[in-house]
């Protein structure tokens, strides 16, 4: 269904391309089952990746469409800009959400109703339909998505923290900031009073008549109490600047691809290696399916002078054997590397070599954008669509 070789991604968004413009607006929404979605861009897993960059994908769309015929497509491309944003000047936010989960697995995860529910054997049509589906293919429709989160938390009264957690384990296209602020908009925690509850008339129409909810779904969002509010967006620290002289290792990984591109382009690279954390993605319960996607992935940027290093270790064994002195990397997204990244600059520094973190100018420019909502946001697009 997402194919993981090279050319996949571009070859996918040509696809899609003539179909970006007023014809995505007016259809987008629709779901209409499985293998019936060429109205919408099933894109999200390579630009997770970013072996399909936001940036890529604008300036191909501007290639076919005007930027007011494809205005709705680029806002959907540039929300996932938005929440990363959101979440790396509120890393709080994630942390919060990792004790959240761990107090709903003790008094939940347990339960026959939580447990039916992941298992896609709840008896509720269209969440076992769309679980199954998820665990099949590792994709949901956006709208399904928030059909899900809302049953889920404000129906059935379970902790979004959990819901939160099922997606992240299973989808290609997971990733922290996405996957559990959305969530939290669900739950009303995102925007304050905001909630965002499914109706069955919704449900009904933008399925095609598919699904007819056979529960009475909440018409009052559950009141959430003890949740921690927003904490204040904090400024986020310029990085220092790369180095330029010596033996310099390039480090790929998961958060962002593309960097194996502009990177290249900013410092000269002796050694090039991809890392993927698995010790850490065991920890958060990522299923295997999405552990292989990502791999393959990251082995389709190998070549016969390049390593894969599953483990920091071999990342010392790969900098040590080519005799580096710096290695240099995207810097990851806040997430799933809050703790690796620290450990990863340790062990280098005790073996006397130094760790480097960059960003792409487009993170650079929409971060100091996204503190707050993203209408606000969306006025930093039109300067970055001129930048490309």
């Amino acid at each position: 269904m997402f194919p993981t070789h090279s050319t996949a991604a571009l070859e996918a968004l040509a696809e899609f391309l003539p179909r970006a413009g007023k014809e995505y607006a007016a259809t987008r929404n629709f779901d209409a089952g499985p293998g019936q979605r060429k109205n919408v861009s099933m894109l999200s897993s390579w630009v997770r990746l970013r072996s399909l960059p936001e940036w890529t994908i604008c300036r191909e769309v501007l290639g076919q469409h005007s930027a007011q015929e494809a205005a709705k497509f680029i806002d959907e491309v540039c929300w996932r800009t938005y929440w990363k944003g959101w979440l790396e000047s509120r890393p709080r936010v994630w942390a919060d959400y990792q004790q959240a989960l761990s107090k709903a697995r003790a008094t939940h995860a347990v339960k026959p109703q939580y447990l039916k529910l992941v298992e896609g054997a709840s008896g509720i049509d269209c969440m076992d339909a769309w679980t199954r589906e998820l665990l099949t293919t590792g994709y949901l429709h956006n709208h399904a998505r928030m059909w899900f989160a809302s049953i889920w938390i404000h129906t059935l009264g379970l902790p979004w923290s959990l819901g939160a957690d099922f997606f992240l384990r299973h989808l290609l296209d997971g990733d922290a900031a996405a996957n559990t602020l959305s969530w939290r908009w669900v739950a009303g925690l995102h925007t304050q009073g905001k909630s965002y509850l499914a109706t069955n008339d919704n449900i009904r129409k933008h399925t095609n008549g598919r699904f007819v909810v056979n529960l009475d779904l909440a018409e009052e969002p559950i009141e959430l109490a003890g949740e921690p509010v927003n904490p204040p967006a904090t400024e986020i620290r310029a990085l220092p600047e790369l180095p330029q002289d010596g033996r310099i290792g390039l480090l790929l990984h998961e958060d962002d691809l593309s960097a194996a591109d502009w990177l290249a382009e900013q410092i000269p690279i002796t050694r090039t290696a991809a890392h993927l954390p698995e010790t850490a993605y065991a920890k958060h319960g990522i299923a295997e399916s999405v552990l292989n996607f990502r791999r393959a992935h990251l082995r389709a940027r190998l070549d016969d002078t390049t390593t894969y290093c599953p483990s920091i270790d071999s990342v010392l064994t790969w900098a040590g054997e080519a005799d580096l002195q710096h290695i240099v990397m995207a810097q990851p997204f806040v997430g799933i590397w809050d703790t690796v990244t620290p450990a990863l600059r340790q062990a280098l520094e005790k073996d006397g070599r130094q760790l480097s973190l960059a960003q792409h100018w487009w993170d650079r420019h929409f971060f100091p954008h996204a503190k707050r909502g993203f209408f606000p946001f969306k006025k930093a697009i039109p300067a970055a669509l001129e930048r490309i």
